[in-house]
């Protein structure tokens, strides 16, 4: 807008100036910079109006403030950002302070009751399962984690109980079944007395107790046997072995069997070597080669035992002395020492006194052969025989 700044006659009162009412509008609107102008203009027209002067003076110091308000605003704006910005950053601290405390007091518990809940379940089947297919380990497991989340449970104490006394019975019997099978019957019988004390009617325990117990027994008599039979207690060793027969067969029948056709013929054997001439012993020595036959019938040492001991006794219960000679020295000629040389004493006796026979009958010949077999016999003093010999050669001597 522009006005007629030529001076004129006449000027209209301040406030009734075109420019008075336009600065005094921009004043009003906040437009101090033009306002200012306004009265500037304004107080050049009225240079001596103090109204002028104090307008002008008014909205220079607005328009100064105004010219530095867009920076304090800035300022302010900034300030205002940071604490909104801070009060922004309280507000979502808080926010997550209650949203956790909410999860940790509300939200957590339910979903860890939840979780708690569902492996009490799964633990429960696990170890049901466990029992029904005889996995103890596996249910005692199961029913020990099961009991540290619930310790209170009588359910699951009661079971984990069940579990572990089964397991134990378990075990015992095992323990017990590898004892037995190497023999070790009294560590069986205390391990079985044991799993008795837990349950006595385990298993097949009351059976595997009493087999134990008599093979304890029975292992007892053996050893007291085999110990007889050490001594060269030979009737002793087959009292006993045979008592262990008849007490149970089956119980080391091979081993008994053997010792039993030993101790026969061993004591056959003895009962020759201390018979001497006696019949009844030598009779009582085949029944006892017979006896050891009777465990191995084709045995031939004993075959051949019996037979020279029948051969003896034969001889002993003849009275045909050419007989005797001549079984004695089918005896002598097999084993020169039978009947501890009772037999070859026994052929000498003889061989003297048909060589004295045959002497006295002028068969000086078959008188020098018996002497000459006489004299060669393993006896204890051949001195008789060798005498008669000797005179019988100078006799006959040109």
């Amino acid at each position: 807008m522009d006005f007629d700044l030529t001076p004129k006659a006449e000027l209209p009162p301040l406030r009734e100036h075109p420019l008075y009412a336009q600065g005094m509008a921009q004043s009003d609107a906040g437009q101090w910079q033009q306002a200012f102008k306004s009265f500037q203009l304004l107080q050049s027209i009225y240079p001596d109006a103090t109204e002028a002067k104090e307008l002008l003076k008014a909205a220079n110091m607005r328009a100064a403030v105004a010219g530095v308000q867009p920076r304090h605003t800035s300022r302010v704006t900034r300030h205002l950002s940071i604490r909104r910005l801070f009060l922004g950053a309280l507000m979502a601290i808080a926010i997550t302070i209650v949203a956790y405390v909410s999860y940790e007091v509300w939200i957590n518990p339910a979903i860890a009751q939840e979780l708690r809940l569902r492996r009490i379940t799964t633990l429960r089947d696990e170890a049901d399962e466990a029992i029904v297919s005889g996995d103890y380990t596996r249910a005692r497991q199961s029913l020990q984690e099961l009991q540290a989340i619930l310790p209170e449970d009588p359910q699951a104490n009661e079971a984990l109980g069940r579990v572990e006394q089964v397991e134990r019975m378990s075990a015992l019997y095992d323990e017990a079944k590898v004892l037995m099978e190497a023999r070790s019957w009294d560590q069986a019988i205390q391990v079985l007395t044991e799993l008795q004390s837990l349950d006595p009617g385990y298993r097949d325990l009351p059976q595997l107790l009493q087999l134990a117990q008599e093979s304890l027994t029975l292992d007892k008599q053996f050893q007291a046997a085999e110990e007889a039979y050490a001594r060269d207690d030979w009737v002793g060793a087959i009292v006993q072995y045979e008592a262990l027969h008849q007490a149970q067969l089956a119980f080391r029948f091979e081993e008994i069997q053997a010792r039993l056709f030993q101790s026969h013929l061993k004591y056959g054997q003895t009962l020759l070597e201390e018979a001497g001439t006696d019949p009844d012993q030598v009779s009582e020595a085949i029944s006892q080669f017979s006896e050891a036959l009777k465990l191995r019938p084709l045995d031939a040492a004993t075959l051949d035992e019996r037979h020279l001991a029948e051969t003896y006794l034969a001889v002993l219960d003849s009275a045909d002395q050419d007989q005797v000679i001549d079984q004695l020295l089918m005896i002598y000629a097999k084993q020169p020492d039978y009947a501890g040389t009772a037999a070859a004493q026994f052929l000498y006796t003889n061989l003297l006194e048909r060589a004295d026979s045959f002497l006295s009958a002028g068969d000086e010949a078959a008188a020098a052969a018996d002497y000459q077999v006489a004299v060669q016999l393993a006896v204890e003093d051949p001195s008789e025989a060798q005498e008669k010999l000797s005179n019988l050669a100078s006799e006959t001597s040109p």
